[in-house]
């Protein structure tokens, strides 16, 4: 069975559409929530350490995240040398967000994305036009920086339980498709 790691923002585990993707995918993929500390006043530094103690570093990993969440796979990939990495980021942004100054020490130095290029084989990049929070254009540029396929969709919101994602079928298919 495929191995995969998802690393929620600034929410928790049990959010969203979390535990429905672990129980959609548990068929073909064995999908571990992370644990995060202080999820509503995150930490960089922590959530570096809690990343690094419950993904292994090796080749070939798959890590599905959210919001901050992606800001911090991005970071744990360039971290460590890693090779044939599978990412899903759903949300994505990678600068400060003006409405979430708290937030800059993860934005903050912006990730290498040369290297970051040489290490992940296969990644997706999902936003939604009418994102609040991260601005649409910021996954974008990420999608664009690690030649990751873009879905970029007219609504959707931040894929929140509040935009209605409770479940959300195409996080599964693409989650599935980087396993191919």
């Amino acid at each position: 069975m495929k191995q995969a790691y998802l690393i929620h923002g600034t929410s928790t585990r049990d959010d969203d559409w979390f535990p429905w993707l672990e129980d959609a995918a548990k068929s073909a993929i064995k999908l571990d929530r992370l644990w995060l500390p202080d999820p509503f006043s995150p930490d960089p530094q922590a959530w570096d350490q809690a990343v690094d103690d419950q993904i292994p570093v090796e080749d070939g990993i798959t890590i599905v995240a959210h919001s901050l969440g992606c800001i911090t796979a991005l970071r744990f990939v360039a971290h460590h040398q890693i090779q044939d990495v599978r990412l899903l980021l759903v949300g994505a942004f990678d600068r400060p967000l003006p409405l979430y100054p708290s937030l800059d020490g993860f934005t903050n130095p912006r990730p290498d994305y040369a290297d970051l290029r040489t290490k992940v084989s296969k990644a997706t990049v999902i936003t939604a036009k009418d994102d609040p929070i991260a601005p649409y254009r910021q996954a974008i540029t990420i999608a664009s920086e690690l030649e990751a396929k873009l879905i970029c969709q007219e609504h959707g919101g931040h894929y929140l339980t509040s935009d209605g994602f409770r479940k959300f079928p195409l996080a599964l298919k693409e989650l599935v498709s980087l396993q191919e």
